[in-house]
Formats: structure tokens, C-alpha cells, sequence
């Protein structure tokens, strides 16, 4: 956040990060004149876009990032593209999280954040903003992503009949529902409940299950994650401390997929959330009970012993 950023939106050169941009766009062998005009529409359309949010006003255009999705849409084919791309590269989309992303490339999968322009945005917005500077907050960056995934799907759509999707989670909020899901089911001229080309690949516990379920149908891999993200909340966030169990293993594998669990049933935006918990697969079941069983680690005593004495110590007086 920079304390002159009006100053900035009226001059963007002014900008501290913007010689970074256009040297970043120079090495990717973009051209000049996108470079001046990208820069110009992204910290006008960003700023305008966090206003349009502070005024709850997010259904009105904001002309200048409906004109930086004209300008990336006209040279989409060199921007939304992976350096390198070959019939036998593997193009995906993820849902759950940067770490996702991060994950399913190191399995050999492109994704958006692979693109020439993405990875430049990539890592110009993460970790560190080095574009929007209005505040602190993620904010109207969600509107840029929104943007260049839906040119990423659309030109992928174009030449390619398949796809993968990573899933962590099962948010109706999340730049894949919104967008990339349903262009690319409109590109191949699918309906939701029927193949439409994309392999679904359900992640379950990147950092302890290493684990993925696939499927060929969106309805199949949503029933699948919703039942397990329910069984996972019966089994250890409320059993967490029951008497038997153990109690570090416990917090673990909870605190592995509690972002996949709150992203996905904080929202319950329709009303079969509530059945697919209800009704759990029964080999989800089994699969989960399987892997539970082969992964049971020795109970340390003493470390359980901190942990608890951590959690009585934030507990607040009795009054």
C-alpha cells in the first residue's frame, strides 16, 4: 500500500513496481505498445474496481478492465499460451488455493500460472502485490485473474478436446465455477451432467494423504469431495479429543484439510450440500478408513502435553 496511490491512478508511470512491469514484458518478447497500454488499464480498472466494491456496485462495467480483457483477448494466443507447448503438454486448471497450482506443476501439468502473461501476473500479485498498492487487500485482483482465465480456457478450448482440473475444494465462488467451467462446457457445447472432455482429479490431503481421485464427470468428483470433507469433520474435528484416539494424528490430518472443508461448506450455496454429507459413498468411506489405518503414527505424549497446555494458555479467564 502506498500512500499516493491516487497520485498514481492519475499517472501510472508513477508507479513504484512500473518499470518491473514493462522490463518483465520486455523478457517475455511482448511488444511495446501492450506493455504502455496493459499497465495503464490495470492500475485504472484495479482502482476502479475496488471502488465499485467499497460502493457495493460490482454488477456496473468498469470500462477499463472490459478494455484490458479486449487487449489480452486480441493477442491471446501469444499471451495465454505455456512457453514450449507441444501436442503432448498436459493443460490444466486447479481450484483450492496457490498451492494447488504450485502442486499440480510440479506433476508436470501447465496451468495458467504457465501462460506467458500469467506466470508475469503470477509474480507480480504473488506473494508480494506489486501491481494494486490501493491497500492491503487481495480485493479487485480477483476481477484481473477472472479476466485472463477466461482467455486461458478459450484458447485452450480452441485446441484442445481434453483437459485436467485439480480440486481441493468445491467452491461455487472460486474463479473455476464461475468462469473457466462453465466457457469451456460453452466452447465444447456441453451440458454440466454429461463428459465434456475434462479429467477431474480430487485432491485429498496434499500434505499427508498425497492422494487424488479421478473422475470424468463434475457431478461424480463434487460427490466425492463433499462426502469425504464430511466424513473428515466427523472423524476428527468433532472426535478430536475422544477418549481412545490419537489426539496428534488427529489435529493433523484436520488441520491438512481444514481450508479445503471451510472453503468448501462455508458457503452452502445450494441445497444438496447438506445430502451428500448425509449419504456418504460408502467405498469414500472405505478408501478414507483404509488410509487412516496405514497411516497411524506413535502417540507422543509429551508433545500432546505442550499442545494442550498451548490451548488452556489462550483460553480466556473465568469470570
Amino acid at each position: 500500500m502506498i500512500e499516493n496511490w491516487k497520485a498514481v491512478v492519475q499517472t501510472p508511470e508513477k508507479h513504484p513496481f512500473h518499470g518491473e512491469y514493462q522490463a518483465r514484458c520486455s523478457a517475455a518478447g511482448l511488444q511495446k505498445g501492450f506493455a504502455v497500454r496493459s499497465w495503464d488499464l490495470l492500475i485504472k480498472g484495479l482502482d476502479r474496481q475496488a471502488e465499485l466494491k467499497r460502493s457495493g456496485k460490482l454488477n456496473e462495467q468498469n470500462a477499463e478492465l472490459a478494455q484490458f480483457g479486449e487487449l489480452v483477448a486480441q493477442n491471446a494466443s501469444q499471451l495465454m499460451t505455456p512457453r514450449g507447448l507441444s501436442p503432448s503438454t498436459r493443460l490444466a486448471l486447479w481450484s483450492g488455493g496457490i498451492a494447488v497450482s504450485e502442486y499440480v506443476r510440479t506433476k508436470g501439468y501447465e496451468t495458467l500460472e504457465s501462460t506467458v502473461y500469467g506466470k508475469l501476473l503470477d509474480e507480480m500479485t504473488t506473494p508480494v502485490y506489486k501491481i494494486w498498492l490501493g491497500d492491503n487487500k487481495w480485493g479487485p485482483q480477483g476481477k484481473l485473474w477472472n479476466i485472463i482465465s477466461a482467455e486461458y480456457v478459450r484458447v485452450t478450448a480452441g485446441m484442445r478436446d481434453t483437459m485436467h482440473v485439480f480440486m481441493r475444494t468445491h467452491d461455487l465462488d472460486s474463479v473455476f465455477y464461475r468462469e473457466e467451467l462453465t466457457n469451456w462446457q460453452k466452447a465444447k457445447g456441453k451440458s454440466p451432467d454429461e463428459p465434456d472432455g475434462l479429467t477431474y482429479h480430487v485432491l485429498i490431503g496434499m500434505d499427508s494423504f498425497h492422494d487424488e481421485k479421478v473422475f470424468t464427470i463434475e457431478r461424480d468428483a463434487k460427490r466425492y469431495l463433499l462426502s469425504f470433507l464430511g466424513q473428515l469433520e466427523d472423524k476428527y474435528h468433532k472426535n478430536m479429543l475422544k477418549q481412545g484416539g490419537n489426539y496428534r494424528f488427529k489435529s493433523e490430518v484436520w488441520r491438512d484439510n481444514e481450508r479445503a472443508y471451510q472453503d468448501s461448506f462455508k458457503k452452502k450455496t445450494y441445497d444438496d450440500y447438506g445430502a451428500f454429507v448425509e449419504s456418504p459413498l460408502p467405498d469414500v468411506v472405505a478408501g478414507f478408513l483404509e488410509a487412516d489405518a496405514q497411516m497411524q503414527p506413535s502417540f507422543d505424549t509429551d508433545q500432546f502435553a505442550k499442545a494442550m497446555a498451548e490451548l488452556r494458555s489462550k483460553r480466556p479467564p473465568v469470570k
